[in-house]
């Protein structure tokens, strides 16, 4: 008498043998997210930490599909961890504040090949911003851009230092201003403290390497923070740290007292975003009033605005 598994039965467990197979690899795949303190690269994990969340309720869906409470269990363990990672950054936001803006900052990482300068200027002068960040600015941009911005923003600090620089613009003076410059001698920040009305503050621009250098970011992004550490209590940092609110590096920022004005809107690529790259922090005081991100501009990121207020 034959004993094999009529075929709906060997479905079931084929599904159920791949619905385990994923629930590992994802457990080992999360767990190795949690290194990224010692492994740059891991940071790669946390930053694609949306993805992860979705293939954690696909196994969800299919073990209730199959009705098995051995895989249920698990696999809605896991995907309410991973609903809960992604809510972390939600929680660690800057504060709200329903009152007039103080300042409307603009940030943008125009990109190597980016050459649609005069529809970059145009949309920076229509969005009525007070200040500008501006990454990549290649040599290009620095003769054809920013003639065009001086105008409208009388204070202009531009570093190209190898064709890819940054530039701060402001329609108010500064009372310093000043930059870093990493080992290959591109700009990682600058700085410029404001008073502005009757709040002071220091804006710190930074532009930091991609995700796939993982070891030059890490560098570079452990001198971001000994930089923050250094100034004053009421600090915005902006521009193109290509990090996701979700990588652990820059969690760090936020539990240094950063609360972060751009949660979950993305901006690259331009042309179909996904991923935020471009980030607004701030410390306690300075509130986030509106956040929105602009169109594409032929640049590699599309612009982050964000109008901000002082409640302190």
């Amino acid at each position: 008498m034959s004993t094999t598994l009529p075929p709906s039965g060997n479905s079931r467990r084929v599904a159920a043998g791949l619905v385990w197979g994923g629930w590992v690899a994802l457990v080992v795949i999360t767990a190795l997210g949690f290194t990224a303190q010692w492994i740059p690269a891991a940071d790669l994990i946390n930053d694609l930490r949306p993805l992860a969340a979705l293939v954690a309720l696909a196994l969800f869906v299919v073990a209730v599909g199959l009705r098995d409470w051995r895989l249920i269990r698990p696999t809605a363990a896991l995907a309410l961890l991973h609903a809960g990672m992604l809510l972390l950054p939600w929680a660690r936001a800057a504060d709200r504040a329903s009152v007039p803006p103080a300042l409307r900052l603009v940030t943008v990482d125009l990109g190597t090949d980016s050459q649609r300068f005069d529809e970059v200027a145009d949309f920076i002068l229509g969005a009525g911003a007070d200040i500008v960040l501006l990454q990549q600015v290649s040599c290009s941009a620095a003769e054809r851009l920013i003639p065009k911005l001086k105008p409208t923003f009388a204070n202009a600090f531009v570093s190209a230092d190898g064709c890819a620089g940054q530039a701060l613009l402001a329609k108010r003076p500064w009372s310093a201003v000043g930059q870093t410059i990493t080992a290959a001698r591109k700009p990682l920040l600058i700085s410029a403290s404001f008073q502005w009305g009757n709040a002071a503050f220091t804006l710190t621009g930074a532009s930091l390497s991609g995700a796939l250098s993982p070891n030059a970011q890490a560098d570079e992004f452990a001198r971001l923070r000994a930089q923050l550490a250094s100034q004053g209590p009421a600090q915005i940092v902006a521009g193109a740290f290509n990090l996701t609110p979700f990588a652990w590096r820059l969690a760090q920022l936020q539990n240094a007292g950063f609360g972060q004005h751009a949660t979950y809107l993305a901006t690259w690529p331009a042309r179909w975003p996904l991923l935020l790259l471009d980030n607004v922090l701030s410390t306690e005081g300075i509130a986030s009033v509106r956040v929105a991100i602009g169109p594409p501009l032929g640049t590699e990121h599309r612009p982050l605005i964000a109008d901000i207020a002082f409640v302190k």
